[in-house]
């Protein structure tokens, strides 16, 4: 992501990756411009049972899973949430939850999440296929 592109509204943990270009760790990635993914947070403030809102910044490829920065008083925090939207229309009305797990930062979710699922990637998928 071109440095130009970063907010620095966003929380340190989310833009230590950016400005690096850190942005792929299949099967997940961050976002490659600012409203890449608001989409997946429209789905949310519509789905979720507590009626938050997110700033989604990154997308598992394989499937909806979204993770998206908790956003307070309309600043963007730390915390981020791991959502699977149904992707219905209009403001939900159902009882179950649509977030998978929370992390305090982005670090943590890297480390407690992505790696995992990366981990479980490299166990079925060759590396070589990522080149092409």
């Amino acid at each position: 992501m071109k440095p130009e592109i970063i907010n620095s509204h966003w929380p340190n943990a989310l833009r230590w990756f950016l400005v690096q270009n850190t942005t792929r760790f299949y099967p997940w990635h961050f976002l490659s411009h600012s409203t890449e993914f608001e989409f997946a947070a429209k789905a949310f403030a519509n789905e979720d049972t507590k009626n938050r809102t997110v700033f989604a910044f990154a997308s598992r490829q394989d499937n909806d899973d979204f993770a998206g920065l908790e956003i307070v008083d309309s600043v963007i925090t730390d915390k981020v949430i791991v959502f699977h939207p149904a992707f219905g229309s209009g403001k939900s009305e159902r009882s179950w939850d649509i977030v998978e797990t929370e992390f305090n930062d982005v670090f943590e979710f890297l480390s407690n999440h992505i790696v995992q699922d990366m981990k479980d990637w490299a166990l079925i998928e060759d590396a070589s296929e990522l080149l092409e």
